[in-house]
């Protein structure tokens, strides 16, 4: 009988382990679903936006040009430099479920074997966002500093603090400016540079966009997949 009593026990806090661990399994699946739903959402935001950048960026290179034929409208190269130059896009993808079941250890809770792919694939996924997110930021802050020493910071200022002492974080202010603001440098040959530079990181930001844009419809099936597993709405 001591026996049977000890077995039965054991029996007993196997069973309450599982179901405690198939919560736990639920739960990090519904978090992981969350963070891609939430991520999702960010780069359906952003991406229209770095399109809108190109562009901006193209008006500054053609812009440029068009200076060393007397030509250029420099309102409009400010701003298009200060905006779409200067400007960063912060992309911080959420990653919640991933590193609290890699830090915790708890990878052993997914015993659904296609769930735990899908996990450990995107979790690849996100390190691969972070390597290409920082090739950008090396593309972007180098037309962005070399243009420091052609655009003279006190137009910036003129045109953009507000009258109670703010900036205008729009840059918009250049294009209301009833005057063409000068360059602090106008060499032929440094200007090709700057214009150079602007269209290399130009090119990198379009290839970076791409990349966010292929990465979303592969995040589709995964999801439907790991929903109907655990009849989650």
């Amino acid at each position: 009988m001591l026996f049977l009593a000890v077995f039965c026990g054991f029996v007993a806090e196997n069973i309450r382990e599982h179901r405690i661990e198939k919560r736990w399994e639920r739960q990090y699946i519904e978090l992981f679903l969350e963070d891609m739903a939430t991520d999702t959402a960010i780069l359906h935001n952003q991406v229209p936006l770095m399109k809108q950048a190109v562009k901006g960026l193209d008006t500054l290179i053609d812009q440029t040009y068009a200076y060393l034929e007397g030509k250029a409208d420099t309102r409009l190269m400010y701003y298009t430099y200060h905006h779409y130059c200067r400007g960063i896009f912060t992309i911080v993808l959420s990653k919640r479920a991933i590193n609290q079941l890699m830090n915790s250890g708890n990878m052993r809770l997914i015993h659904d074997k296609k769930a735990a792919e899908i996990i450990l694939t995107a979790e690849v996924g996100f390190q691969r966002f972070e390597d290409q997110y920082r090739f950008y930021r090396q593309r972007q802050e180098d037309p962005a500093s070399f243009g420091l020493r052609i655009f003279d910071f006190k137009e910036f200022q003129k045109a953009n603090t507000n009258p109670d002492g703010s900036t205008n974080l729009s840059d918009d202010g250049f294009l209301k400016l009833s005057y063409q603001p000068k360059l602090n440098i106008t060499d032929p040959v440094y200007l090709k540079e700057f214009a150079a530079r602007v269209g290399y990181y130009r090119n990198f930001l379009n290839i970076y966009i791409q990349f966010l844009q292929n990465a979303t419809p592969g995040i589709v099936q995964p999801v439907k997949y790991l929903k109907d597993k655990y009849n989650i709405e």
